[in-house]
């Protein structure tokens, strides 16, 4: 999967972690409702840079050494 790929996917959970707790869980009075729901997607979002960045290298910086996408 092409790296533009992970970051729209990305982008999409940033934008669900936005709206929501201030749409769906608008309602719910309790911290843990948006709480719960930040914490997974911290976690998706450190899984994806993860997986996305786990080719780069220190080469990769100044334009040199092999592309992975």
């Amino acid at each position: 999967m092409a790296t533009s790929r992970w970051v729209g996917i990305m982008a999409l959970l940033i934008m669900i972690a936005v709206v929501v707790p201030f749409t769906l869980l608008s309602q719910v009075h309790a911290w843990y409702g948006s709480f719960l729901l930040w914490s997974v997607m911290g976690v998706l979002v450190i899984a994806i840079n993860a997986r996305v960045t786990r080719h780069f290298r220190a080469s990769d910086r100044h334009g040199r050494g092999d592309r992975h996408e």
